[in-house]
């Protein structure tokens, strides 16, 4: 297995190309954010073949470079059913304000338990952590752990966006807290951490935060 991060777009999104380890040369694309061609230039350098697309959740600057990849590699795109909401609408998804171009999607796979079987064929599994969107993921991966904009080194997600909900975010990080604190931190933005780390020094983890802090949001 290989995680190769890609930052991309204005809002420096980490874009994850992930090979899998029963097929060497296949690899699957996590948040394919606003720059296609940085994507597929990595993916031909490598002699990757895309397998599917697997969003953590319905933003723009997570998925802006999704519309070309599926065209241009004939794949599936996964996302949350309760992220469709947000991915269908311009202005929910942010591409109205943070694009260009509104984006809107017309080809999508909801995940379902078909796809969960699917992913964990491959040793990839899913957790629902609503809070900065309603359908956020997360996606364990062996030692790593994609947590999308719900958790970032010293901070988390921000819930003032359409579909947050900071009493779903501080549900969703207790529910982090009892994950092996071994696993490898690879967010949506910034940089890699550990859980270990996360659990001993992000506030928002703490249990004066989720105990009592979430009140302050």
């Amino acid at each position: 297995m290989k995680v190769k991060k890609l930052i991309l777009g204005f809002y420096n999104v980490n874009c994850y190309v992930v090979t899998l380890e029963k097929k060497p040369n296949s690899c699957f694309i996590i948040d394919p954010g606003a720059d296609f061609k940085s994507i597929a230039a990595y993916i031909d350098q490598e002699n990757l073949h895309p397998e599917f697309i697997l969003n953590t959740h319905g933003h723009f600057d997570h998925l802006a470079a999704a519309p070309e990849m599926i065209e241009k590699y004939k794949i599936p795109f996964y996302l949350h059913k309760d992220e469709e909401s947000i991915a269908l609408n311009p202005e929910k998804n942010m591409s109205s304000l943070l694009g260009s171009n509104a984006l809107s999607f017309k080809t999508y796979n909801l995940i379902d338990d078909d796809v969960l079987n699917l992913l964990e064929e491959h040793d990839i599994y899913i957790y629902e952590m609503p809070g900065h969107t309603p359908g956020s993921i997360i996606i364990k991966m062996q030692s790593f752990l994609f947590t999308g904009d719900l958790l970032f080194r010293g901070g988390v997600g921000r819930t003032d966006l359409p579909g947050g909900s900071s009493k779903n975010l501080a549900s969703s990080l207790r529910k982090l807290k009892k994950f092996n604190p071994e696993l490898v931190v690879s967010p949506g933005h910034g940089a890699t951490s550990t859980l270990e780390n996360e659990f001993s020094k992000n506030y928002y983890l703490s249990d004066d935060f989720l105990e009592g802090g979430i009140n302050w949001f």
